[in-house]
């Protein structure tokens, strides 16, 4: 027989005998050397957790605005005439009735003198026919007709002597002159601007609240201002506007305090913190916040089988060191590291932290006014 049919006979019969040795070891169940091996289910994740309690967080509602003038007035002339006396110029303190300009008094005292005359006259006239009617020498008429003279000379003594008065302009209230245009000799007429005065005691801070903060604001409320200056003073709210600014749909809130001697001026910028209460709040710091799958900002925590939970957070307050945050129970298991690897619901192993989250210094909420936004001027932080 041929050789190569030899070789391809042999090659064939051991192709055969090794594919059925391999088909009698799996159908005899035992494993081949080279089989797989199951796979072992994988450890949970690890993860850094803090338990800690709530704090309770004084909430404030914090406004930017400017400090304004209790008062502020134009003083202007009743009567026209020449200035011949400055006695208040820009810059002085006043009090009420102190005179400020003096006019030229011309022929004003010559009228009220002859307006005197006057009534001394009528009121001899008067005393003369009363005397006669008595007697019966004079008519009812008459005698009225003298009684209505001496009432008109009367009148015009005291229009005489208001005349004469009109010539010192006078500071209607205490203050300071803001301002004085007028200089002496200059001529004024009847309404002409003779000063400007403000009353900076008390002094109002002004400030636009967000409709969604004046409810919890209420005349006589306690409020801090804080001055460009860096003075502080303590005040009361004393105005709340009823009806919201068309544009802006803020409202406009005053705040009084007291101001001896008008030590800050009126017009410099302030921020007002007004008190709405406490609400109990845990701190975080900002990497321990996440999105859950609708897109909502809260917190992982770990419960009691060491499964993790989602709480939706509300920030109260935020600084460089972390946040206050509200929407967790008042003993929570928050996961400060790992939170980004481990989904809703996943059994994780649980690693405690030691240590105090909570920064020093006192716990505050607000809802701040951004210094650069006039149509929005608060939004909570």
């Amino acid at each position: 027989m041929n050789k190569s049919y030899v070789i391809a006979a042999l090659f064939t019969l051991g192709l055969a005998a090794w594919v059925l040795g391999g088909y009698a070891l799996k159908s005899s169940g035992k494993e081949t050397p080279d089989a797989p091996a199951v796979a072992k289910t994988a450890a949970p994740i690890t993860v850094s957790v803090r338990t800690q309690e709530a704090k309770p967080v004084e909430q404030f509602i914090v406004a930017q605005g400017q400090a304004e003038p209790n008062r502020t007035v134009t003083i202007r002339a009743e009567t026209k005439g020449q200035i011949s006396e400055i006695l208040a110029d820009e810059g002085a303190s006043v009090t009420a009735g102190d005179i400020i300009v003096r006019l030229e008094p011309n022929d004003r005292k010559a009228m009220l003198l002859r307006a005197e005359a006057r009534v001394r006259e009528q009121q001899s006239a008067f005393e003369a026919s009363e005397s006669l009617g008595k007697k019966g020498y004079q008519t009812q008429r008459q005698a009225d007709q003298t009684f209505s003279s001496l009432q008109t000379a009367k009148a015009e003594l005291e229009e005489a002597r208001i005349e004469l008065e009109r010539i010192e302009i006078k500071a209607p209230f205490e203050g300071v002159v803001l301002s004085s245009p007028m200089e002496l000799g200059a001529f004024v007429d009847v309404n002409g601007e003779v000063a400007t005065i403000v009353d900076n005691d008390p002094l109002v801070v002004s400030v636009r609240i967000t409709q969604q903060d004046v409810s919890a604001l209420k005349l006589g409320q306690s409020a801090s201002v804080t001055f460009a200056t860096g003075q502080q003073r303590d005040g009361k709210i004393r105005y709340v506007a009823a009806r919201a600014d068309e544009d802006t749909r803020t409202f406009r809130v005053e705040v009084e305090l007291p101001n001896p001697n008008g030590e800050i001026p009126s017009g410099i910028s302030a921020e007002a913190r007004v008190p709405t209460g406490t609400v109990m709040a845990h701190f975080v710091s900002p990497a321990a916040l996440s999105l859950n799958d609708e897109g909502k900002l809260g917190i992982k925590t770990v419960d009691e089988q060491n499964k993790v939970t989602f709480h939706t957070a509300s920030i109260v307050l935020s600084d460089v060191d972390g946040a206050w945050i509200t929407g967790l129970p008042p003993q929570a298991r928050i996961i400060t590291l790992g939170h980004g690897f481990v989904q809703i619901g996943e059994e994780v192993q649980v690693a405690e932290e030691q240590g105090k989250a909570e920064p020093d210094g006192s716990r505050e909420a607000a809802a701040l006014l951004p210094t650069g936004s006039v149509d929005e001027p608060t939004s909570r932080r």
